[in-house]
């Protein structure tokens, strides 16, 4: 079996001041997969590792005979050590994060049943301290916290839906805002229209970065104007949408652009363009530009 390495490392915080708060080593491994130390599924029930007779192959955490008859298949699923690379170069070993909450609920079924003995009943009340601390984020949540890995998490996502929109080469330009976008644009500015004439206002820019390009998944514009910067004259050296992929980029930017100028079509100025545009694409009335005309 594969030994992965720990790339986050970190102290996973459950309790209160009022019970007291354990510190739990937790990690998260290059497979995603986010583990507790195998003293810290111990330390999380605030009890010895060794101690009471246990079934052979169980932790000693859920080990006692009267216990047994709760142990479901997705306990014996997380229950296996995990040996991973410690980030100093050592092989530690840990458990499933899982494996917290379900012995909680293992826990608290027992108890249910009223099967539990006295040495096991303050198992039960940190089991239900747990279980409120988790109540609201789940254990993987707070590991990703712990450990900082949320920080990567995000952007690793935001770089896997950016590499679906966005292309490092760049397309071949070629015509791809329909001439009625422009039509319409001039119309609701009230500025006039030369069709033979491919100059355009500088504040178009804002505006179809504004209802076009901001539509696109956030993060994306973002990126687009990083690789595709102004010059010292304020002019860009290709268009954004020669940055998109073909694949998934261009398909939603057309598609928007069909929706956007109908929307376009409907209005009689500005002003109503950004009544339609916001009640369509439920957003607020106000824009992060104001109205200007030439």
């Amino acid at each position: 079996m594969k030994i992965y390495q720990a790339t986050h490392r970190g102290y996973l915080r459950i309790g209160n001041e009022e019970n007291g708060i354990v510190e739990i080593p937790c990690a998260v491994l290059e497979n995603k997969k986010r583990i507790i130390s195998q003293t810290g599924l111990f330390t999380a029930f605030d009890r010895p590792r060794k101690g009471e007779k246990r079934q052979e192959g169980l932790p000693s955490i859920i080990g006692a005979k009267n216990l047994v008859e709760f142990i479901s298949d997705e306990v014996l699923d997380k229950i296996y050590p995990i040996h991973y690379y410690h980030s100093n170069g050592t092989t530690s070993v840990g458990y499933d994060a899982d494996l917290i909450p379900l012995v909680c609920e293992l826990y608290l079924d027992a108890e249910e049943k009223g099967v539990l003995v006295a040495s096991q009943e303050k198992i039960v009340k940190q089991a239900k301290i747990i279980i409120r601390s988790l109540a609201k984020v789940g254990i993987n949540a707070l590991i990703d916290e712990a450990t900082g890995y949320q920080y990567d998490r995000e952007k690793d996502e935001l770089q896997k839906l950016l590499s679906k929109y966005i292309q490092e080469d760049f397309l071949k330009w070629q015509s791809r805002f329909p001439r009625k976008f422009y039509q319409e644009a001039f119309r609701l500015f009230n500025w006039k229209y030369d069709p033979f004439s491919l100059k355009r206002p500088g504040y178009l820019g804002k505006f179809t970065n504004e209802y076009v390009y901001n539509e696109l998944p956030q993060g994306v514009l973002d990126k687009l104007v990083e690789m595709n910067p102004k010059n010292e004259k304020g002019n860009r050296s290709r268009k954004h949408h020669q940055h998109l992929t073909e694949e998934i980029g261009i398909p939603h930017l057309d598609k928007h652009l069909m929706k956007l100028i109908t929307i376009m079509e409907l209005s009689d100025n500005m002003e109503d363009f950004k009544i339609k545009f916001n009640k369509v694409f439920n957003k607020p009335f106000q824009t992060s530009f104001e109205f200007e005309s030439n």
